[in-house]
């Protein structure tokens, strides 16, 4: 069978699962044709795919991108009845509801796909097919969904397909910076993250590592071919496992040479798991704090670390002159969220991260804060419908946060790129310029932000005498 793969994306990146996924389709031997939405419009999609050989058409698809997902479906049905396989995050997080509210989707894949793909291809025109684990489909008019098999054994996965991704995603939108994993899975349950869905499917077994030497090998390949400035491992649960993560580290300074940045949680932060990244070349560190107040964090977030433990992991690595990143969430649907605001930003003075990413809350199907929603009519579904990026504005009900949020990333952080301020040396130094500019910034801040005080006492005795006269 011929295979119509398409990823649905809005940003410059790489799909690290939809890559996989096709990557196993194409290690099998059926031919893949491979669309990104990124840079394919919907109307393109549509032609290629109909005139093209494709006798099926799987699409991989998150929350915030199903809309134009079902778009794409639409269109192509009325040209070419396909049958459609949806899977990914938002089809696993919905599960048998989706097939209810959405009669154009024939199949859902649930859970994780790569072995799951291999079944349905081979069994498609079988009886077989309705046995296939983490399959939903219809049958005589009624929706069934079958079983989950066991989460996928990461060695046995074949080496990841980098070349149905363009060089512009590869290389993070032009920065250099290369997305790799090295882990899978997460045994946390925050409330405002879809991971809750994937524990109670696999447990809290979820979180597998990649074998080092696949690690290595597929890093060796990427710096020939790409010549990435740095190696960022998006996955948060890199450190979970240190002794995993003191060896891979190690080998990659040792064979590869090129600097690399990690995601982390940090509650794995500790003194000498600091000294071996500054020792083997991490010079980037992004950590979530996503509220200041540390109760609300523990009751509504379910993420135990006190504000203690971020302020010493933040330390930590500001002593091995390791670049910083906090990621922060505003627009909780609770009524004192500008005190929780505020309490974000004052942990964000004390910490003082080179970088602060704020985005606006987006409650996922399936989490805790989105049944919150859901149970308080909070949710404006219009808005819902548009919104593609977490920064976009809130999708609360008579909620307006756009210009809050960039207003306090523009507080926090400096004028110039973001790049620019990441632009370190292959030896970790960073450059004057850059500690320059960012001082730079925070005086003139500074002084505006006085001088609006001084202006604003000024104009308040001016009000106050003219009463007065």
């Amino acid at each position: 069978m011929n295979v119509a793969f398409v990823f649905m994306n809005d940003t410059p990146v790489v799909g690290r699962g939809a890559g996989y996924i096709a990557g196993v389709i194409a290690a099998a031997g059926y031919p893949v044709s491979f669309f990104d939405s990124y840079y394919t419009p919907v109307e393109q999609m549509v032609s290629q795919i109909v005139a093209g050989p494709a006798d099926i058409v799987m699409i991989s698809t998150m929350t915030m991108n199903f809309p134009l997902a079902l778009a794409l479906i639409r269109e192509i049905k009325k040209s070419k009845n396909l049958p459609v396989l949806v899977g990914g995050i938002h089809p696993t997080i919905v599960g048998a509801h989706l097939l209810e509210q959405r009669p154009e989707i024939d199949y859902l894949c649930v859970g994780e796909g790569e072995s799951m793909v291999i079944d349905f291809l081979r069994h498609f025109s079988t009886t077989a097919l309705f046995d296939i684990q983490n399959l939903c489909y219809r049958k005589d008019g009624k929706i069934h969904c079958n079983p989950i098999r066991p989460a996928e054994d990461l060695a046995a996965l074949p080496a990841f397909p980098w070349h149905f991704f363009r060089k512009e995603s590869i290389g993070d939108g032009g920065r250099g910076f290369l997305y790799v994993t090295a882990s899978r899975g997460c045994p946390f349950n925050c409330t405002y993250c879809c991971n809750g869905i994937y524990l109670k499917y696999y447990g809290k077994n979820y979180i597998r590592f990649r074998p080092i030497d696949k690690i290595i090998e597929e890093l060796s390949y990427l710096k020939k071919v790409y010549a990435p400035r740095l190696f960022y491992f998006g996955d948060e649960m890199i450190l979970a496992d240190p002794e995993y993560a003191i060896k891979l580290f190690g080998e990659v300074k040792g064979k590869i040479g090129i600097p690399y940045g990690l995601m982390a949680r940090v509650e794995y932060v500790t003194p000498e798991l600091t000294t071996h990244l500054k020792e083997t070349g991490c010079q980037y560190v992004a950590m979530g704090i996503e509220c200041g107040d540390e109760n609300f964090r523990r009751k509504y977030l379910n993420r135990s670390h006190g504000n203690e433990q971020i302020e010493c992991a933040f330390a930590l690595l500001k002593e091995a002159d390791i670049f910083r990143s906090s990621f922060n969430i505003i627009g909780y649907p609770f009524d004192n969220d500008d005190t929780l605001t505020k309490t974000t930003i004052n942990l964000n003075k004390r910490i003082k991260p080179d970088y602060a990413y704020f985005t606006i809350l987006y409650p996922f199907p399936g989490t805790k804060l989105y049944d919150r929603c859901i149970e308080l009519n909070l949710i404006d579904n219009e808005r819902i419908e548009k919104t593609r990026q977490y920064y976009e504005e809130s999708v609360l009900k008579n909620v307006f946060l756009k210009k809050k949020c960039a207003g306090i990333t523009r507080r926090f952080n400096s004028v110039i790129p973001f790049e620019t301020l990441f632009d370190f040396k292959t030896s970790g130094e960073r450059p004057l310029i850059v500690s320059f500019m960012k001082m730079k910034y925070r005086c003139v801040y500074g002084f505006k932000q006085t001088l609006k005080l001084l202006l604003g006492k000024k104009i308040i005795s001016w009000i106050r005498s003219r009463r007065i006269n």
